[in-house]
């Protein structure tokens, strides 16, 4: 039963936001629309996780509270870097962390139905993994976006866990931030993957998720070498994050 009605929140609440929304989409344009979206988003999360039957509880480490804060108050762009469990991550991020951000995806969703549109005026980036040249454009808009003061999520596994371990990342997945010297904000997900694994639709509710966000790496001070393995150190950050948290 939770199963069934975890998706009728999740098609009840498209449904509903693509009715009653869209029409400000299309008459807005620009950072108000961006903002209204990131509204919007949050609440959809919410529900989500509220369909779920789940919890999320954020937790703060290093200081990290109130460089959220600055953050927030400075406009600040950041690059989120999080171990990705499940497909309730995106929701669980977006309704719980106080921060406005959106996602890198792969440029195929750009043109799916109804959702690319959402997508779109979500300032999402979408990158072209076959063609370097057009991945290289996609990039230089990326890089603007960031200078415009827009935060991204990016899930440097690639894909979600296979078995609820964290694997490594792809040093690419970090030349957004090295390029733009963006400060990364490690973000660790525990529990998703116990509410959906990859391999079902079905939802167990879990009440124990946790959100872990731990201090930014700053990329300014660092030398070439250094940021050449900045992958893994933040690799290492959330890695060990995720066995604290399990034992939370």
């Amino acid at each position: 039963m939770r199963t069934v009605f975890y998706h009728l929140v999740l098609v009840g609440t498209f449904i509903y936001g693509s009715i009653f929304h869209i029409w400000y989409l299309i008459f807005n344009r620009g950072e108000k629309r961006y903002r209204y979206v990131c509204r919007v988003a949050k609440n959809w999360g919410k529900n989500l996780i509220w369909g779920s039957g789940s919890k999320v509880n954020v937790i703060y480490k290093n200081g990290s509270e109130e460089e959220v804060r600055k953050i927030r108050e400075n406009n600040e762009a950041v690059i989120l870097i999080s171990n990705h469990q499940s497909n309730v991550d995106i929701p669980a991020l977006l309704g719980y962390l106080p921060l406005n951000f959106s996602f890198i995806a792969k440029k195929e969703m750009k043109k799916w139905p109804a959702i690319g549109r959402w997508m779109r005026s979500f300032d999402c980036i979408f990158l072209d993994r076959k063609n370097a040249r057009q991945g290289m454009k996609d990039m230089k808009d990326a890089i603007s976006k960031i200078k415009k003061g827009h935060s991204y999520v990016i899930f440097p596994e690639g894909s979600r866990s296979k078995d609820g371990t964290i694997g490594e990342f792809k040093k690419g997945s970090f030349k957004l931030a090295t390029d733009t010297n963006a400060r990364i904000l490690p973000i660790t997900i525990v529990g998703t993957y116990e509410v959906q694994s990859r391999k079902s639709l079905k939802i167990t509710p879990n009440k124990n998720i946790k959100i872990i966000v731990d201090r930014p790496v700053e990329l300014k001070n660092m030398s070439r070498e250094e940021k050449k393995d900045v992958h893994n150190v933040v690799n290492k950050i959330i890695k060990d994050n995720y066995k604290e948290g399990k034992n939370i």
